[in-house]
């Protein structure tokens, strides 16, 4: 069984993510940049807090529930030995100039910049919503049991696009054809979201022998130019 879910993650006073457009427009987070959807919930790939898969999988499409995560049942306690100092010159070997505020990757960790005083820069290493009790609200949008409904799942998922835009059908026995919408597949990683795709698609999908992705282009008429 897959799940698509609406998410908002907050506290009492400030809204942090959300997958839902008019939420994130009111709490004055909204961003074009991203795409407000409901995420596929694959039991045993997604990485959600097990408190709220639990609570996921034994709910009703179409249900809706709040629930309150202690730290150490989110992203954990704050850690003060997660925040480092570093020389300004070991920054900027890293190709970094810090300054205040600024989010850093440095050994494969997310920092953020806390100061930068007499050639030291202090880099603290918490996730950002460590040390928080938060409260999740969630939507259970829909359960999938249908494979071909999985596979547009999958793909939808993977191009950060709604699954009402991804159309598939079977063209002979464990073969299918998915027809993305053209903001999909003009990404420059459109390949590598493909590949991503077709690995979910062998693990959980197991009667899908290929997938042929179908890209379509309108010509535009001969008084209108393409755009790129």
């Amino acid at each position: 069984m897959f799940y698509l879910v609406n998410l908002t993650i907050r506290d009492e006073n400030t809204v942090y993510q959300t997958t839902v457009e008019e939420v994130a427009r009111k709490a004055g987070i909204y961003s074009e940049k991203v795409s407000y959807n409901p995420i596929l919930v694959i039991p045993g790939e997604s990485k959600l807090f097990p408190k709220l898969m639990e609570r996921i999988l034994s709910s009703e499409e179409g249900e809706r529930f709040e629930l309150t995560l202690e730290p150490e049942e989110a992203y954990g306690n704050y850690d003060r030995s997660k925040v480092k100092v570093f020389s300004v010159k070991r920054l900027e070997k890293e190709g970094i100039h810090p300054h205040v505020g600024e989010v850093i990757y440095l050994d494969d960790q997310r920092g953020v910049i806390q100061s930068v005083n007499g050639g030291r820069v202090t880099v603290d290493f918490n996730h950002p919503l460590a040390g928080k009790r938060l409260i999740v609200e969630c939507e259970v949008v829909k359960k999938i049991e249908d494979d071909l409904e999985k596979l547009k799942a999958i793909v939808a998922d993977m191009f950060d696009v709604g699954i009402e835009e991804i159309t598939a059908r079977w063209v002979e026995d464990g073969k299918a054809e998915v027809q993305l919408p053209p903001k999909a597949y003009v990404l420059r990683d459109s390949y590598s979201r493909k590949i991503g795709s077709l690995s979910l698609i062998m693990r959980h999908l197991k009667g899908v022998k290929a997938v042929r992705f179908i890209e379509e282009f309108d010509i535009p008429k001969s008084d209108q130019k393409l755009t790129s």
